[in-house]
C-alpha cells in the first residue's frame, strides 16, 4: 500500500516526467553542470559586499512520521546548516503538522533558532495572522528586517489560508525586505513553494509573482526571488519568472532527490535574481548525508550574490 510521502513522490516524479516530455519537444533534454558544494568559491573574497543566499525545502513534520521524521534529521539538518553558513537562507515546508488550516508549533524553526542563535527570523508571525512556514531567516549581526509580507497563490491572494487556483492546498510566497547593516542597502527576498501536482496552478502562481516582482525590478530594486517551484528552469512557469525580468543562477544539477541520493531529474529548487545584483562564483548544493542521514528530501540551493555597484559618475 502507497503511504503519503509515497503517493506525494510518485506523483511528483510523473508530473515532472510530463513537464519534461512536453518541454523537451522544444528546448532539448540538455546537460547540467554538478558542482559540489565547496568548490569554486567567490573568485574574489575580498569583496565583503557578498551575501551568501541559500532554499532549502526541509520538509514537513507530521504525527507519526516512519520516513523523514524530525528527530532522526534535525542533528543532521544543524550540521548541514552550519556548513552552509548563509547570510540568508529561505526555508520551505517548514511545518508541523497538527490538523486545521495552522499551528502555532514550528519544531523545526525552534530547532534551528536554538542551535544556531546568529540567525533571526524574518518573514514570520503568529500564525492566526501571519503563514509561518516559509521563514527567511538572516544573520541579524549583518541584516536587519525593516518589512515583511506574504501573498497566497490564489484568487484572493491577500486572504490567509486562502486555497489554490484549481481549489488544491493553500501555497504562498512570503517575503521580506532586508537592510545590510553594513551599508545601509536594501534588498528583498521573494520566498515560494509551488503545488507539485497541477501545472495550471503553477503557471497561475509564476504569473501572480511576475505581477507582484516587476514594478520592483522596474525600478532597479535589488530582488531575490528563491524556492521550490517544481518546476525545472526551461519550463513555462520558470520562463514567467525570468521574464519579469530575474536571471536564474545556473543549476547545479537535481535538487530533489527522493530521500536516497537519487538525481534523476533537472533542479525545481532555484535562485532568481534582479539586474541589481549578480553572481559570484558557480550555484552549489549541499549533497551531504551527516551520520548516514539526509537532512531532507531536497539538497540545499547555495548562491552568492552581490549588489552592482553604481556605475562611475553617478550618485
Amino acid at each position: 500500500m502507497l503511504t503519503l510521502n509515497n503517493r506525494r513522490y510518485l506523483l511528483l516524479f510523473l508530473s515532472l516526467v510530463c513537464t519534461l516530455i512536453t518541454s523537451c519537444t522544444l528546448h532539448g533534454a540538455g546537460a547540467q553542470e554538478v558542482i559540489p558544494f565547496g568548490d569554486s568559491s567567490s573568485g574574489d573574497p575580498a569583496q565583503d559586499n557578498i551575501i551568501r543566499f541559500a532554499s532549502f525545502n526541509i520538509h514537513y513534520v507530521a504525527p507519526g512520521q516512519k520516513k523523514l521524521s524530525w528527530d532522526n534529521r534535525k542533528n543532521a539538518v544543524t550540521k548541514a546548516l552550519a556548513d552552509i553558513d548563509a547570510d540568508i537562507i529561505a526555508f520551505q515546508e517548514m511545518e508541523t503538522f497538527a490538523g486545521g488550516s495552522f499551528n502555532h508549533e514550528n519544531k523545526q524553526l525552534d530547532w534551528i533558532l536554538q542551535h544556531l542563535p546568529a540567525y533571526s527570523a524574518g518573514a514570520f508571525g503568529p500564525a492566526e495572522t501571519y503563514p509561518n512556514t516559509q521563514p527567511i531567516l538572516y544573520k541579524h549581526t549583518r541584516f536587519s528586517q525593516k518589512e515583511q509580507g506574504f501573498f497566497f497563490f490564489s484568487d484572493t491572494p491577500e486572504v490567509i489560508y486562502s486555497r489554490t487556483f484549481n481549489g488544491s492546498w493553500p501555497a504562498f510566497c512570503s517575503w521580506a525586505t532586508l537592510i545590510d547593516l553594513s551599508n545601509g542597502e536594501e534588498i528583498s527576498v521573494f520566498n515560494i513553494h509551488f503545488e507539485y501536482k497541477s501545472m495550471g496552478n503553477r503557471s497561475k502562481s509564476a504569473q501572480l509573482v511576475a505581477q507582484r516582482l516587476k514594478p520592483l525590478v522596474d525600478d532597479g530594486k535589488p530582488v531575490v526571488l528563491l524556492g521550490d517551484t517544481n518546476a525545472p528552469g526551461f519550463t513555462p512557469t520558470m520562463r514567467k519568472l525570468k521574464n519579469i525580468p530575474l536571471t536564474l543562477a545556473k543549476s547545479a544539477g537535481s535538487t530533489f532527490h527522493f530521500n536516497r541520493g537519487l538525481n534523476l531529474i533537472p533542479a525545481i529548487d532555484h535562485v532568481l535574481f534582479s539586474a541589481a545584483l549578480q553572481q559570484h562564483g558557480h550555484t552549489k548544493l549541499l549533497r551531504e548525508k551527516y551520520d548516514d542521514v539526509w537532512p531532507a528530501d531536497h539538497y540545499p540551493v547555495i548562491v552568492e550574490l552581490a549588489v552592482k555597484s553604481p556605475p562611475a559618475g553617478s550618485e
